[in-house]
């Protein structure tokens, strides 16, 4: 993980925001999904999936693996992320910049475990479905 990637995403989950916010505002924070629910709402709730997948890849497969328990379990639940959650990302997802900057300036060690911590942070608030996606993505190119 470098500063260049936490940037990306920080960018990813403002993207999020965005989705979640449009998804609550139209359908309501609890809102469950159901054979009869509208095609924008399936629309929403799937690239609100979609953009967290995007997110996962870009976390170190160990902090998918072991996530921390700093951002609450929402899929309990509700179905899809609310703008609450995805606010609570950004600001684990700002620290993470702020943990990478201060690493590179004075690097000390293979590798900062505030970076890791604030990774598995991160990883903490994303669907398990979508980390389990993202490692099966990952093993592979850890494993080449």
């Amino acid at each position: 993980m470098n500063t260049a990637t936490a940037r990306l995403i920080v960018s990813k989950i403002a993207e999020l925001i965005e989705l979640s916010s449009i998804f609550q505002t139209r359908y309501g924070r609890g809102y469950r999904m159901k054979p009869g629910s509208p095609e924008s709402a399936w629309a929403l709730h799937q690239a609100i999936f979609d953009q967290q997948r995007e997110i996962a890849v870009l976390l170190d497969l160990d902090v998918l693996e072991n996530p921390s328990q700093a951002v609450t379990a929402w899929w309990k639940w509700q179905e899809t992320m609310d703008s609450g959650i995805a606010g609570a990302l950004a600001q684990e997802a700002c620290h993470l910049i702020a943990c990478c900057a201060s690493f590179e300036a004075n690097p000390m060690g293979t590798c900062s475990l505030a970076v890791v911590a604030a990774q598995r942070a991160i990883a903490s608030g994303l669907h398990p479905s979508i980390r389990m996606i993202a490692m099966q993505e990952l093993a592979p190119a850890r494993a080449s």
